[in-house]
């Protein structure tokens, strides 16, 4: 750009007049990039706007699902809990009933027996 810029102003001056039809010439070609740049920096604006929202949907999608996980995880860890108590009064039951039985035994053999006819 520099280049196009110092050989505009060498035209200008040289060659009686024909460096303004130069400069009018680039003058034009100036606004058309300009114009062009603004298009492509809007578009880009646009952009950035939908990449914004979809980042901000998807963290919030992020934030559901890490608050369905920690319920997820609360749910297990209570599950887990009373399973190992329910497996802990099973054996305390499992252990009072073979006492009950052992004591209905210990009944029976102190039973006279009776010959049978």
């Amino acid at each position: 750009m520099d280049k196009i810029a110092i050989e505009a102003a060498r035209l200008l001056f040289a060659d009686g007049g024909a460096g303004w039809i130069v400069a009018v010439l680039l003058g034009i070609a100036c606004l058309h990039l300009y114009r062009d740049s603004l298009r492509s920096l809007e578009a880009r604006i646009e952009e950035t706007g939908a990449t914004a929202a979809a980042l901000e949907r998807a963290s919030q999608t992020n934030i559901a699902v890490a608050a369905a996980l920690e319920s997820r995880t609360r749910t297990l860890e209570d599950l887990t809990r009373l399973s190992a108590e329910i497996a802990r009064d099973v054996e305390r039951s499992d252990l009072r009933t073979r006492d009950k039985l052992e004591e209905i035994l210990r009944r029976l053999d102190d039973l006279p027996h009776r010959p049978r006819s």
